[in-house]
């Protein structure tokens, strides 16, 4: 039998042929997340606010009732809705869908908690949601590990821009046959590729401010990651530098400029 119901516009629907102990064996786990999960939220609520390290401790709290209550992978979503809809007296009017795991407030407040801690502290919820969301540039576990001994916090305008390039790059490759080190050097590339596009555009929009490449950022975005990417394989480098790509940069964004 399934440990959990499917909630249809907030109530219960029973799947299949229950009888009627078996409805009660459901009973009885709502009616324990009904009484544990709004003193726990308000707990850490009051403690941490609504930071990354909320989320965190809540996620521990979690997976200690997917233990509790024998919740398999496959009923994971369902069991967070039962919270969402059932439990929680926290609002959350973000779209989560309607299938997908990925997307759910509580299964990312679990994926977080079974990182390091200091892990975690990397980044924002913001970004982590932005990141939880993407199958396709988050669904390899190393890019956890590099967010781990990335050395200081990223900042939101880098992880946007980090973002977006690794999306851009990685798009329709199976990253499993990259090594550890390669990965991870593609990771370093991006960023540093990232941080170049971010320092070099401010002063671009500062010295030419009537510029359609300002209008048109994110089509001369997608140009300057792949040609810094092009040039980083023509020439045979380890990952990016930043004279390179300033002097990419340079090509695509000033030629126009320059005196003939």
């Amino acid at each position: 039998m399934g440990h959990v119901v499917s909630i249809v516009n907030g109530t219960i629907e029973y799947e299949g042929m229950l009888s009627s102990r078996e409805k009660a064996s459901i009973d009885e786990i709502i009616e324990a997340l009904q009484s544990e999960i709004p003193s726990v939220e308000s707990e850490l609520k009051q403690q941490y606010g609504d930071s990354c390290q909320y989320k965190y401790y809540l996620g521990k709290v979690l997976g200690l009732l997917l233990q509790k209550f024998g919740i398999p992978y496959k009923e994971r979503r369902k069991f967070w809705d039962e919270i969402k809809y059932l439990a929680s007296e926290e609002k959350r009017a973000r779209d989560e869908g309607t299938n997908s795991v990925r997307r759910s407030f509580y299964e990312q407040c679990y994926v977080l908690s079974q990182f390091e801690k200091e892990t975690v502290d990397k980044l924002s919820w913001r970004q982590w949601e932005n990141l939880l969301d993407r199958k396709d540039v988050g669904e390899d576990d190393r890019l956890f590990s590099w967010i781990k001994n990335y050395k200081g916090k990223i900042k939101e305008n880098e992880w946007r821009e980090f973002h977006k390039a690794l999306h851009q790059y990685l798009k329709k490759k199976d990253t499993s046959v990259f090594s550890d080190a390669e990965i991870f050097e593609i990771y370093d590339s991006i960023m540093v590729a990232c941080k170049v596009w971010l320092k070099k555009l401010a002063a671009f929009s500062k010295e030419h401010p009537k510029s359609q490449k300002i209008a048109n950022k994110t089509e001369w975005s997608r140009k300057y990651y792949a040609e810094c990417f092009q040039e980083k394989k023509a020439r045979k480098q380890g990952a990016l530098a930043e004279k390179l790509c300033a002097e990419v940069f340079e090509k695509l964004m000033l030629s126009d400029f320059k005196t003939h």
